[in-house]
């Protein structure tokens, strides 16, 4: 019940349903009642019996059928006794008596019975048989052994019930059990006994017990002729002692005759299965992983008869499975070269399902077709039979590969079990003796390691102690030749070196990178190993290599902060010098020295290559905001001034599209060069990014940066004109502390200058002092207006897309510039508030139409676009830059003192105060204007609405300002009537 219900099962099932009946219907047959229905007891019997075997028969069939087809037609046999037993030729007669009931069954179930049973029974038997003589799979063989036998058994007791005489006993009925019990332990159990095993033990305690009757009784017949008088206690105590003497005889006689039993049946296997079970139990004593792998695949291939086998050790650092013991241990042996990956399908199947694996399952199971091509042929080339795993507490430690068995014979349930159980009982000792080697020889790689590493660090000056380190290393691999090679750009410089074989090259030589190993490695940071450059040699310098009589070579990456410094070199004069152990040692001591070799220089040399821009060679962006905020933090603490140049080039981007990207870039390394050739010593010049570059200019007014400015462009214009470019440069001017006093003051005020430069012309010098001087005719190709003209046009678009609320932005101005004033603000900052009164809702002119004209209620998705005017407003104004101060006022006017407002939801006096003040008096103008849902409300309820709404949406300070304005007799209406300051007459 446990179980999946598969084709087989129900099958089971099918047969045991009429056995089970054929059993009821045998013992009402046999009973003391029902007398009167004895004959219809013993037709349905008939019956039942020719179902009892047909479903058998298909059951057995199940075994080696897919489907069965035509074989339904042997139902016929079925219907040919019910059809013989309704017209009454079967049973010919039923006889009651005293002795017991006699029953006459007659010529026709005769001959159904034998038909049906030889049809049947041969037809299976002889499939049973060639299935057993063809199938690889000793489990399955084992099986079909157990099929056979209850083939035999119900053949027996079947026929034998209806012999004569045999009604007399419930001979069918024992077979149906001993049957039924058969075909329950072979479908069922999960690991069959080995049924060979079992007959040999059932033979052996049957001959036992020959002996011991045979024993018994002829003790007892002499006993008993010797005695010559009738039975009494003294036959009785003759009795007993002859029974303990045929115990006593049976039992001195087991040992010898299980050993002689298996010396017959497994032959010469006996003494290896004695030696490796005497292994096993001192597996323990072993003193070396050696000794343990050899003689436990050399005593475990002679116990199964196996043609070679071999046992495979997961390799440090990578974790992949190698040959390490191998029998026999001839060159010649195939397995002696197998790998598997530690990701290979094979290794994680054996490590997921901990059992064996039969070699044929790779081309036959679906979840192996994905195997790597390589793997499989390798697999098929060392001739595995099967796969064993060593497992200990669900790791896998080692797997044990078995060829073909001797003789073209098959392995036996027995041999797995054997095989099986052994990996099962080394796999802990095994593990352990692997860890202990490689805790050994990591101890041994550690401490020369540690010991090149100290003397690589003991002096600056690496070619000092370079010999010494060679030394070292010879201790555990063939050196002929070593260096050490730095990257230097697009250079490889011989740092180090090491030869008793000369060398092409000298300390400090310098080789193209491009082509050499050391730009492969550094690259992808992994070690390249060529065996014998005689056979193929990939890299540049392995013609000089040969000539000195290189044949194997080894380039490990130097990496230190995960970037590439170098490579470390070694090489022999032997072909193939090097194996995996030894490249992964090389690779761990190449980590470990990168870092000391790269010394002081190398270092200051990297860190100048980060602040450089490679292109035009001036410093990047990343080292003008460095230098610009030490500059400030410097002429702040002096008070001095500095001035701030930038640059950027006119009809750059059409240069680019037309002659491409290099030429663009030639160019701008040319105009690196000219900036340079163009500032002092002191000054300090910038790539910005793209076509834009920076120069500080410390201790510089603005006057004598714009000559140097004015310098930089002629020259620039010069050369361009010189090379018959149409292209010139745009410079924006700004000077510290004038024109700012924070770093991002002053590149928007720079970049603001250099903005009206390109689109005032170009090719000019613009200072940032007179941007707001100049007047907003001079702006072209649609600049960045800055007047008072602009401002009356975005109020008047404002009143144009809102008709409801025109003159709206007045009244706010009104209200919020008699409320700044009152609470004491300077000019300067109530010309600020009254540019953002006016500009406050300019974000309205981004929302539709139908919203902001909509006379019934908001929904939620129109109330998010009415909550987004502000920070739209926001970025409108902030393109402007003399509209940049009102950005805050314009951004915030809807934020609430509690906390509550938006976009922000900022609270109390965070809110700045500009923006209290515009919400007072954009709330004070709503609430007294008519609006599209309802009519104005008078000032009275304003006035009591504001207070209430004091400490919550308002700031209540200013609330009581403002109530004070008013109740004063204050009009936003005449003020707003007025015509603004500079502003034209409408036509």
């Amino acid at each position: 019940a446990n179980r999946p219900w598969g084709r087989r099962r129900r099958f089971f099932l099918f047969f045991l349903i009429p056995t089970m009946l054929w059993s009821f219907s045998g013992f009402l047959f046999r009973s003391d009642f029902l007398m009167s229905y004895k004959l219809l007891i013993v037709q349905a019997l008939l019956c039942i019996c020719i179902w009892t075997v047909l479903q058998f028969y298909f059951f057995i069939r199940s075994f080696y059928e897919s489907h069965l087809g035509k074989e339904r037609l042997f139902y016929v046999f079925l219907a040919g006794t019910v059809v013989l037993v309704l017209l009454g030729y079967i049973p010919r007669g039923i006889e009651v008596t005293a002795s017991g009931i006699n029953v006459d069954y007659g010529i026709w179930i005769i001959g159904i019975g034998l038909l049906c049973f030889l049809t049947l029974g041969v037809r299976v038997l002889y499939s049973l048989l060639r299935r057993y003589r063809t199938s690889p799979d000793p489990v399955e063989r084992n099986q079909i052994g157990y099929l056979i036998v209850a083939v035999g058994i119900l053949s027996a007791f079947d026929l034998a019930s209806f012999a004569p005489g045999g009604g007399l006993y419930p001979l069918g009925h024992i077979g149906n059990l001993l049957v039924a019990s058969i075909l329950i332990y072979a479908v069922v159990s999960q690991h069959l006994l080995d049924i060979g095993v079992a007959i040999r033990r059932g033979l052996m305690w049957v001959g036992l017990g020959i002996v011991g009757v045979a024993s018994y009784v002829g003790l007892s017949l002499v006993v008993h002729r010797v005695a010559s008088f009738p039975v009494n206690i003294v036959e009785l105590t003759a009795g007993v002692g002859v029974s303990m003497v045929s115990a006593i005889l049976v039992y001195r006689l087991l040992g010898g005759f299980s050993v002689r039993a298996e010396r017959v049946f497994t032959g010469e296997r006996y003494s290896y299965r004695g030696q490796l079970f005497n292994f096993i139990s001192k597996v323990y004593d072993v003193p070396t992983l050696e000794q343990f792998g050899s003689q436990l695949v050399s005593l475990l291939s002679q116990a199964v008869e196996a043609e070679r086998a071999c046992l495979l050790l997961p390799q440090m650092g990578s974790g992949d499975f190698v040959a390490r013991f191998a029998y026999p241990s001839a060159e010649d042996n195939p397995m002696a070269k197998l790998k598997l990956k530690h990701d290979s399908l094979v290794v994680l199947w054996l490590e997921r399902e901990a059992q064996a694996l039969p070699g044929r399952n790779l081309s036959i199971l679906p979840e192996f077709q994905a195997l790597w091509r390589e793997e499989k042929e390798d697999i098929q080339a060392a001739e595995v039979e099967i796969f064993i795993p060593l497992i200990n507490k669900t790791e896998l430690v080692a797997v044990l590969v078995v060829g073909s068995k001797r003789g073209d014979k098959v392995y036996r349930v027995g041999d797995m079990d054997l095989v099986e159980s052994v990996a099962g009982r080394v796999a802990a000792s095994m593990e352990k003796e692997y860890l202990h080697e490689q805790l050994e020889e990591q101890s041994k790689e550690l401490a020369l390691v540690n010991r090149l590493t100290m003397l690589v660090t003991s002096s600056l000056n690496i070619q000092d102690i370079f010999e010494g380190f060679a030394q070292g290393l010879k201790e555990v691999v063939d050196v002929d030749w070593a260096s050490i090679a730095l990257i230097e750009g697009k250079e490889l410089r011989f740092l180090a070196l090491s030869s008793t074989i000369g060398s092409a090259w000298e300390v400090g030589d310098r080789i193209p990178l491009r082509g050499t190993a050391a730009e492969q490695v550094t690259r992808g940071k992994k070690s390249v190993y060529e065996a014998d450059i005689t056979r193929r040699s990939r890299f540049l310098t392995g013609g000089q290599h040969l000539k000195q009589g290189v044949r194997s070579i080894i380039y490990l990456p130097l990496v230190s902060k995960d970037q590439p410094v170098g490579s470390l070199i070694i090489a022999s004069c032997r072909p193939d010098a090097y194996n995996s152990k030894q490249i992964r040692l090389l690779e761990q001591l190449a980590l470990q020295i990168a870092v000391p070799i790269e010394n002081s220089q190398l270092y200051a040399g990297a860190e100048q290559r980060a602040r450089i821009d490679e292109l035009t060679g001036l410093f990047n962006r990343r080292h003008f905001e460095e230098r610009l905020a030490e500059e400030l933090a410097r002429h702040s603490r002096y008070g001095w001034v500095f001035s701030l140049l930038m640059l950027d080039l006119d009809s750059f981007k059409t240069y680019n599209d037309i002659y491409g990207h290099p030429s663009g870039d030639r160019l701008l390394s040319q105009v690196g060069k000219i900036i340079m050739a163009s500032v002092r010593s002191t000054d300090q010049a910038f790539r910005y990014g793209g076509d834009e570059f920076v120069v500080i200019l410390p201790m510089a007014n603005i006057e004598d940066a714009y000559v140097v400015a004015e310098r930089i462009r002629v020259e620039i214009a010069a050369e361009m004109k010189a090379r018959e470019i149409v292209v010139t440069c745009s410079i924006g001017l700004a000077s510290y502390p004038s024109d700012g006093v924070m770093a991002g003051e002053l590149v928007n005020v720079v970049d603001t200058a250099l903005y009206y430069a390109k689109h005032t012309g170009g090719n000019r010098t613009y200072l940032s002092s007179r941007i707001l001087s100049e007047p907003t005719t001079e702006v072209m190709g649609g600049g960045r207006p800055d007047n008072l003209s602009t401002v009356y046009a975005l109020v008047s678009t404002v009143d144009a897309k809102d008709h409801y609320t025109y003159g709206h932005s007045r009244r706010v101005n009104a209200y919020a510039v008699v409320l700044a004033e009152a609470i004491g603000l300077l000019p300067e900052e109530v010309s600020r508030i009254s540019t953002a009164a006016l500009l406050h809702d300019i974000g309205k002119i981004g929302i539709p139409d139908k919203i902001l004209n909509k006379k019934s209620r908001l929904d939620d998705e129109e109330w998010e676009a009415i909550k987004s005017h502000p920070k739209l407003g926001s970025i409108i104004v902030g393109k402007v830059p003399s509209l940049l101060p009102c950005v805050n006022g314009i951004l915030y006017h809807h934020e609430k003192w509690d906390g509550t407002g938006y976009p922000e939801g900022l609270k109390g006096e965070a809110i700045p105060l500009d923006a209290r003040i515009l919400a007072i008096a954009d709330a004070f103008a709503a609430m007294t204007s008519a609006r599209p849902y309802r009519d104005a409300i008078d000032s009275e309820e304003v006035l009591k609405r504001l207070r209430k709404g004091a400490g919550k949406q308002f700031d209540p300070a200013l609330v009581e300002v403002l109530i004070g304005i008013v109740e004063t007799g204050f009009s936003a209406e005449a003020e707003a009537s007025r015509e603004l300051p500079g502003k034209q007459p409408d036509s």
